[in-house]
């Protein structure tokens, strides 16, 4: 998402993580809910106020998490590994390789969702009418506010825009009136950036009205929005461009390596100070059995590196994501997407031939993309002479 995110447990054996970026909004929430209250029930404690506002903040977010666990549990029975939910600034994300089905599929998981925060805001507007008298005002107020708050969240995940869920409806029609998923993709995505557009329009409208809250609001998400979109697509363009190509085309090979009975200190000063790298194979006796991380050796307080050996601090090599070098570039890129350590390890006959790491990747695009605008030059200034000779006098 926007940066670290933590593992917070587990959920019908789904992994449940929180984004960075999602305290952010949290804390926000949580303030806002505050102030609410305590405007509205002058009697109201700050106490009081706070732990309400505490209460809806987790309500909501639960929602959030219900709507999530809907996108989950149904790919899941539809036969598609999920492999994440994570709550980040707005909102949350199921990451589950829905494109892998079809376009049914893909209909029937994005519309789970919004019917599931129609369901929640039903049962809050439920509590809401029946429970008055028997609970005191703020908390019923509270259940109301809630009840139209995942009523918005519903109405707004239809707004046909990728990625929201409505965007993904809108995919999945293309996608079955086509038969093209990159054309659906294409056009959701398109859609998804204009819905982001008018926001951040409204967002300015709002802010030359006078009002500096909304406006920001407005234009953050659509800004969000904007660029969600196009990395999407982005996405899948990477996909088509990798399709062919082999871990060992992008591995970067040649690998230093590092003895397991050498001081971390020395490891610092004599690898990682001098080679721009963040990981180093540990070799003993011509064999790989592990691998040393910068990550690893900065948990290892600075004053212990003279008497710390990388053996004991190495990462099993059992422990890292291992691929043959000839593996397809897509399963590379769904491991180093599925992985936690970052990168992808290419190794024949159990020997570590190459390293992978987002930034192999990105070196990688950047030089095919070079070398492909060149070559669409090259085939442009070819067909440009033929046309000249073609038009020159006594041809």
């Amino acid at each position: 998402m926007f940066g670290t995110s933590w593992r917070v447990g587990r959920i019908a054996g789904i992994e449940v993580r929180v984004d960075s970026s999602w305290v952010v909004i949290a804390l926000l929430i949580t303030y806002s809910m505050y102030l609410r209250f305590s405007f509205l029930y002058k009697d109201l404690s700050t106490g009081a106020a706070a732990g309400i506002a505490l209460l809806a903040a987790v309500l909501f977010f639960g929602s959030v998490l219900v709507h999530e666990l809907a996108h989950a549990l149904v790919s899941r029975a539809r036969g598609i590994r999920v492999q994440d939910i994570t709550l980040f600034l707005f909102g949350g994300a199921t990451r589950a390789r829905v494109e892998s089905r079809g376009p049914g599929d893909e209909f029937l998981i994005a519309a789970v969702g919004p019917l599931t925060s129609g369901v929640v805001a039903g049962l809050f507007w439920i509590v809401d009418v029946f429970a008055r008298g028997a609970l005191p005002r703020p908390l019923i107020g509270m259940f109301g506010y809630l009840a139209v708050v995942n009523l918005l969240l519903a109405a707004f995940n239809l707004v046909p825009g990728f990625p929201l869920d409505g965007g993904r409806l809108l995919r999945s029609a293309v996608w079955r009136a086509t038969g093209s998923f990159r054309r659906a993709t294409r056009i959701a995505s398109l859609a998804g950036q204009a819905v982001g557009w008018l926001l951040v329009a409204g967002g300015v409208a709002f802010l030359l009205g006078g009002n500096l809250v909304g406006g920001i609001w407005f234009a953050f998400i659509g800004w969000f929005l904007v660029q969600a979109a196009r990395a999407s697509y982005q996405e899948l363009q990477v996909q088509q461009i990798l399709r062919g190509v082999q871990a060992h085309d992008v591995m970067a090979g040649s690998l230093v390596r590092i003895p397991p009975d050498l001081t971390l200190q020395d490891a610092v000063d004599r690898y990682f100070m001098r080679y721009d790298h963040s990981a180093f194979p540990v070799d003993e006796q011509g064999r790989t059995i592990g691998l040393l991380t910068l990550r690893k050796v900065r948990r290892v307080p600075s004053d212990e590196w003279p008497t710390s050996r990388v053996r004991d601090h190495m990462i099993p090599l059992g422990d890292q994501v291992v691929v043959p070098p000839d593996a397809p570039m897509d399963q590379v890129m769904a491991k180093l997407e599925d992985g936690e350590a970052g990168r992808v390890l290419a190794a024949e006959d159990g020997e570590v031939v190459g390293i992978i790491t987002p930034s192999d990747l990105t070196r990688w695009l950047h030089r095919w993309r070079t070398l492909d605008s060149r070559a669409l030059d090259s085939r442009a200034l070819d067909s440009r002479a033929r046309w000249e000779d073609s038009q020159s006098p006594g041809r």
